[in-house]
């Protein structure tokens, strides 16, 4: 029974190490001071196991098999919190704890962080030469305050790629100020479970290739570091992916940040925007407008402005612009369900002259 309970608890020293690597890897990327990481790796991976151990009677092997089962859930639990960091948490964790081995130690953390596909630390805790030299560094979000992360990109110019969470899928897109819309290609999408309908609406896209019509889909939430944008239109683009990126990201989610550009760090910084943002963007091709105007005889003219939501979620607010001759007016529509439609009145001022007009989605919210 002895020997067993030895080789259950040397079998689940490996994934509670892995557990307390990533928990101090999170604390390190999210600049927490050294008693806060202790204190969370202690509570989050030492407690649970020894209240385990408690529960099943102290019995010998129980301490095994808690090492094992409680890491376990940790792995399916943190990513949820931390989508798109526990992977590189987790090689700045090994290499934090190695240091305390020397470098020979962290020389085989270092390999180890590789094989698993995993950056191996931070700028503070650098490999020797050897390993720097032939080491890939795998890009990673750098949490700098709640509201802002920072993505180191590949390449220069206007051909920078940075990584993107569409759920638990992380893509390599390249970050193109010149597109409104973020385009994957069909491969892409169907990585992510997302299907292309036959009804889905169409836009004009140009491409390297020139204008070419597309189909839209929406994704819910696509992730920027630990950044979320809900409600993303994506462009289906296959001239849009090569061999090192999966296609587009446009204006329509960089578009919802502060953006600055790094090149010393090679660094994209991304800082979200006080107040609510316009998503006419992602809104405008899935909410059609139309209007019907009636002149009375004593001169007073009303509009009737309806939009129709063909997305899959509510369209909170949308502001509908009515051009006539004399002069522009506003109309608002709200609480559009998906696959509704919402009406709005509009009394325009006597005398106005709208013999002819024509009306535009000018702003919209989800």
């Amino acid at each position: 029974m002895r020997v067993w309970t030895g080789l259950l608890v040397a079998v689940g020293s490996v994934p509670s190490a892995l557990a307390l690597a990533a928990l101090v890897g999170l604390g390190v990327v999210r600049s927490l001071s050294p008693f806060q990481i202790a204190l969370a790796a202690f509570g989050l991976v030492v407690l649970p196991i020894g209240g385990m151990v408690l529960a099943a009677g102290r019995k010998p092997w129980s301490v095994g098999a808690a090492m094992v089962a409680w890491p376990l859930a940790l792995s399916m639990i943190l990513p949820g919190y931390f989508p798109g960091e526990v992977r590189g948490a987790l090689g700045v964790g090994l290499g934090v704890l190695a240091s305390f081995g020397g470098a020979e130690f962290t020389a085989q953390a270092a390999r180890f962080g590789r094989d698993l596909e995993l950056p191996e630390s931070d700028g503070s805790l650098p490999p020797p030469e050897a390993e720097r030299a032939t080491v890939p560094c795998t890009p990673v979000a750098t949490v700098l305050a709640s509201d802002q992360v920072a993505l180191p990109y590949e390449g220069q110019g206007h051909s920078m790629a940075v990584p993107v969470q569409f759920g638990e899928t992380e893509l390599t897109m390249l970050f193109d100020t010149g597109a409104t819309v973020t385009t994957l290609s069909r491969g892409g999408l169907a990585r992510l479970g997302i299907t292309v309908p036959a009804d889905a609406p169409e836009i004009t896209l140009r491409t390297a290739n020139g204008e070419r019509t597309t189909r839209l889909v929406l994704a819910p939430r696509v992730w920027v570091g630990g950044l979320p944008v809900d409600g993303v239109t994506i462009g289906v683009c296959d001239e849009c992916e090569d061999e090192k990126t999966a296609g587009l990201l446009g204006l329509n989610v960089s578009g919802q940040f502060l953006v600055t550009v790094d090149t010393l760090r090679k660094e994209v910084v991304f800082q979200g925007r006080q107040g609510r943002q316009d998503r006419v963007v992602d809104i405008g091709p899935w909410l059609k407008v139309r209007a019907t105007a009636k002149v009375w005889p004593d001169g007073r003219v009303e509009v009737e402005v309806t939009g129709a939501n063909r997305a899959t979620r509510a369209v909170a607010e949308a502001e509908i612009g009515i051009h006539c001759a004399s002069d522009n007016f506003v109309a608002r529509l709200t609480d559009i369900a998906p696959g509704t439609e919402r009406s709005a009145l509009t009394r325009l001022p006597a005398g106005a002259d709208c013999d002819t007009y024509s009306v535009t989605l000018d702003h919209a919210w989800w």
